[in-house]
């Protein structure tokens, strides 16, 4: 996949919002454009926007409003590309998918929790790089409520042992199935040479004709 769309992509606007401005650098020619921004968040700010929209969107999803079926392939081989001044300069974009919070109970978080780049310039962050950030204790509690929908009650880390990368692993070197979990090949296969059947290319009684050249 090209470079140009890989940077579009990471950068793409996140369901709760509209739209998106980033640094773009483009070719003195014009032959290529690519998007100039790593995005960077905060951790449990982005966990608990994504469990705001996994809430959100199974509403969204039943409603049909926002969502809508694509034909695949979108376009077709002869089809001419789109001009951006005709079919998309002037289309609004479509409304973001936010759940509206509390004023009272989520205030620590009311203000920025859905902006592109939150807390950016206060004392919370390092600078727009988020290399380190430092949320007060009912910021922490919010963020941690909001994030219930994605977070599992489940403490006991054998739970997850189908989801193990590590499991998997011990279990295929060990040749071991796991009950409930994926078939594999060995990771050593127990197989003698010489208990092997004798098939189509190992036949004792196979006569091979050669003519002299």
């Amino acid at each position: 996949m090209p470079h140009a769309v890989l940077k579009l992509l990471e950068n793409m606007p996140m369901p709760w919002e509209s739209a998106r401005e980033v640094k773009v650098l483009y070719h003195v020619n014009g032959c290529l454009t690519l998007v100039n921004e790593i995005p960077r968040v905060i951790e449990p700010v982005f966990f608990a926007q994504w469990a705001m929209m996994w809430t959100f969107m199974r509403k969204e999803k039943a409603d049909r409003r926002l969502f809508k079926r694509m034909r695949f392939p979108p376009f077709d081989d002869e089809e001419p590309p789109l001009s951006w001044s005709e079919n998309l300069e002037d289309v609004e974009p479509a409304e973001p998918i936010q759940m509206e919070l509390n004023e009272d109970e989520d205030a620590a978080v009311y203000e920025w929790f859905y902006d592109h780049r939150p807390l950016l310039d206060t004392p919370h962050v390092n600078g727009d790089s988020y290399k380190s950030w430092n949320l007060t204790l009912p910021q922490m509690a919010t963020l941690f409520r909001l994030s219930r929908p994605l977070i599992s009650d489940v403490v006991d880390k054998n739970y997850f042992y189908l989801f193990d990368r590590k499991s998997f692993l011990t279990g295929k070197a060990l040749n071991v199935a796991l009950p409930g979990g994926p078939r594999f090949e060995p990771l050593y296969k127990d197989i003698d040479p010489n208990d092997e059947d004798f098939g189509e290319f190992n036949a004792i009684d196979r006569i091979i004709f050669r003519n002299p050249s």
